[in-house]
């Protein structure tokens, strides 16, 4: 009898101290982790559900390397690079119309990068895309560098920035359009 218990005992420690996680629970939801994470503004080329030809985005990259984005309207999105309403990816609220030297103007003109037309109203409004909805493909290398690789990929933080000043800029569109 003494030996059973003894055994028992025995086994009980090791138990205890090889699987002590398991033995012993640790108090769990006691604190709250911040949630760290880096906000871009950012646009698609592609039309949106309210048949707009391009998106406009809030991009979220996550401490733990997740990827998010928000839909937003034009607005929304002009209204928050101006530094009118707050912004994730404004915090400081500035204006980034000025701080950046970009005509406003110039998100009237984007849908053109990728349309050959206007694809919404019955209106035929030339755009400089060479392909049939899409860029030829020596216009995709020209949107290469601001981290476009297909038609529907998102153009974010400077990248943005360079794309909206390479818009503007008449000799960039001349070139785009002789593609």
């Amino acid at each position: 009898m003494i030996r059973k218990t003894v055994l028992f005992i025995i086994l009980f420690f090791c138990v205890l101290v090889s699987n002590s996680q398991v033995i012993i629970p640790k108090e769990r939801g006691s604190h709250e982790e911040p949630v760290y994470a880096k906000h871009y503004f950012g646009i698609r080329l592609v039309p949106t559900a309210q048949s707009k030809a391009v998106t406009y985005i809030i991009y979220s990259f996550f401490y733990d390397s997740t990827k998010n984005y928000q839909v937003i309207t034009k607005h929304e999105f002009m209204s928050q690079f101006s530094g009118g309403i707050d912004s994730k990816a404004n915090p400081e609220g500035k204006n980034l119309f000025n701080e950046y030297k970009i005509d406003p103007r110039v998100f009237e003109h984007l849908w053109k990068v990728r349309y050959p037309e206007y694809p919404f109203g019955k209106d035929k409004i030339p755009g400089w895309a060479g392909g049939n909805f899409i860029p030829s493909k020596a216009q995709m290398k020209m949107l290469k560098p601001f981290g476009v690789n297909h038609p529907a990929d998102m153009i974010y933080g400077d990248s943005l920035i360079s794309f909206l000043r390479s818009v503007s800029d008449a000799g960039w569109v001349n070139r785009y359009k002789a593609q």
